[in-house]
């Protein structure tokens, strides 16, 4: 059309974007949304201002959210399947060999002495075992 030939209609868009964005800088509500935010921002300590920051940057864009997700899906699965290894692993039959360490896996917790020192000191042999 003639009216596009001419550039007009490109002219006619961009003061139609200007004219948007000085209704918006002009609007009441906006601006008072935008004291309300400020204000409340500088309310916050600085502990609270790192977190809240820290947060919007991570939790203001789906890519961030995804990415935050995998890691935290990683780390678990890093925690599960080390539990797993370590707990079915042959290094822990040492654990269930040795009568003083026994407790450390799984086994029954090691009577006390009446003055508090462990039974386990007398079977590994320290001196002092049941003196106190």
């Amino acid at each position: 059309s003639a009216y596009m030939r001419g550039g007009r209609g490109d002219r006619d868009l961009d003061l139609e974007a200007l004219e948007q964005r000085y209704e918006a800088s002009v609007d009441p509500f906006r601006q008072f949304s935008r004291a309300e935010r400020q204000r409340k921002f500088n309310e916050m300590s600085p502990m609270e201002k790192i977190v809240f920051i820290v947060a919007k940057t991570f939790l203001g864009s789906k890519e961030m959210r995804t990415a935050l997700f995998v890691y935290v899906l990683a780390m678990h699965l890093l925690v599960f399947v080390t539990t797993y290894h370590w707990s079915h692993s042959s290094t822990c039959d040492s654990f269930h060999n040795d009568e003083a360490l026994a407790h450390f896996h799984g086994g029954v917790p090691l009577p006390e002495t009446p003055n508090g020192v462990a039974v386990a000191n007398a079977a590994m042999g320290t001196a002092d075992a049941g003196l106190g």
